[in-house]
């Protein structure tokens, strides 16, 4: 009985693919004249590159602001940095590197940068997807269990330290796993239709198919639930809460209806990152069709498809920020207001209802209610009356079913030590 067994691929020869091919010993170039396509697709890589730089650049400088603190929490912030540092990374070490391959159709830099380059085209690639799973879990972690996260998030030493320990745990990984595909002989290639640039090598289809579906379908499940969950627990903790009107009279009651107010609006840094993972799902999904088809057929796609699929993947590290500047209210104020008084030098220029308080969700800003002023009032007293330690009994949201066995076992153990 004879056993099917599946080929093993052999990457293309780099000699043929490279701008600097040698034969019989003998070194000469080998640039071609570039035509109308070849310029075209060399400005869309061209212009993808200098709008990853500057919109990543740009998300970096203001979440770390000291402006915009007041608007975000510490781990929302930490997340959205360690992304926004990933997608420039990808528009400073694989994106550029398409650029003269696009004009002239073959790799001018050499067999060790391609090596290098593939290395880091599939590492970083893995690491964005790693990054907004972690986004996702934080998100619902915040939105069913939202006493407890905050009171964790307030120790915001270990929080930056978990998270800095998780994102280098990733990565390492993600550089270990694709250093052992791409290092050894044979382990990379030109791509000379799609990426135009180099990327990692399968020497079985199966093992292709499989990395394509390791990156995308853990990634998209993981993402639908967290956020269909978060956003369905919330729709249904919004029907208990109880709406409160801010009288006249500023006190202490009233920090802790503010508390209350943003915890109603605490989706909004939630609905920003749910349609950063849903542009993800929309721009990779192409990508791992045309790998997963590719790889089951044995044949290769036309060049155009294969060149729009995979710069449709890439430009994923624009959208995200792109669509945080879009769905953000005060984001784009207060990066209006840095790149006038940084770069264009220009005074900023306060109104008379510029004293406001504004919550860390980017949903309320109150100005000097009932003619007292707070506009000393920052996000740090807010995190400081978290929601775990506010008194009042018309603010405490009546507990979820699960919330109550949680409880119930909570008090059942106290009592028993007791």
């Amino acid at each position: 009985m004879l056993e099917h067994q599946t080929p093993t691929l052999l990457p293309p020869a780099f000699n043929n693919s490279s701008c600097w091919p040698t034969d019989a010993g003998h070194k000469f170039t080998h640039w071609p004249t570039p035509g109308p396509g070849q310029l075209l697709r060399a400005t869309l890589i061209l212009f993808l590159s200098i709008g990853i730089l500057v919109a990543n650049l740009l998300v970096i400088c203001v979440i770390n602001s000291r402006r915009y603190s007041k608007y975000i929490h510490a781990q929302p912030k930490y997340l959205l940095t360690s992304l926004a540092s990933n997608d420039l990374a990808i528009g400073v070490l694989v994106t550029p590197f398409g650029f003269l391959p696009a004009v002239y159709g073959c790799w001018p830099y050499g067999e060790l940068v391609c090596q290098i380059q593939a290395l880091l085209r599939g590492a970083l690639t893995q690491q964005s997807a790693v990054i907004l799973v972690c986004m996702a879990i934080d998100r619902y972690v915040c939105m069913l269990h939202p006493h407890r996260y905050h009171r964790h998030s307030s120790k915001k030493y270990y929080m930056r330290q978990g998270c800095m320990a998780v994102m280098s745990t990733t990565w390492i990984a993600s550089i270990a796993i694709f250093g052992s595909l791409v290092l050894p002989s044979g382990g990379y290639y030109f791509n000379s239709s799609g990426l135009l640039a180099c990327d990692p090598f399968f020497a079985r289809p199966s093992f292709r198919i499989l990395a394509c579906c390791c990156f995308y379908f853990p990634t998209t499940m993981v993402l639908m639930y967290c956020y269909g969950s978060a956003f369905h627990v919330n729709k249904l903790r919004l029907k208990r809460v109880v709406c409160v009107n801010t009288p006249e009279v500023v006190s202490g009651s009233n920090i802790e209806r503010l508390v209350a107010h943003e915890r109603r609006l605490s989706t909004s840094a939630s609905r920003t990152m749910a349609a950063m993972s849903l542009g993800f799902i929309v721009m990779v999904t192409p990508w791992t069709i045309q790998e997963v088809v590719v790889a089951c057929t044995g044949s290769k796609p036309p060049p155009f498809l294969d060149f729009l699929a995979t710069w449709l993947a890439l430009s994923n590290s624009f959208w995200n920020p792109f669509l945080y500047w879009l769905l953000n209210n005060h984001f784009r104020r207060i990066s209006r207001e840095i790149i006038n008084t940084k770069i264009f030098c220009r005074r900023k220029q306060l109104g008379p209802n510029k004293n406001c308080c504004a919550t860390s969700t980017g949903g309320l800003d109150v100005c000097s209610i009932g003619g007292f002023d707070i506009s000393g009032i920052d996000r740090c007293s807010i995190d400081h009356s978290s929601l775990a330690r506010c008194s009042t009994p018309s603010l405490v949201t009546p507990p979820l079913p699960w919330e109550l066995n949680y409880q119930s076992i909570v008090g059942v153990n106290e009592l028993s030590i007791t």
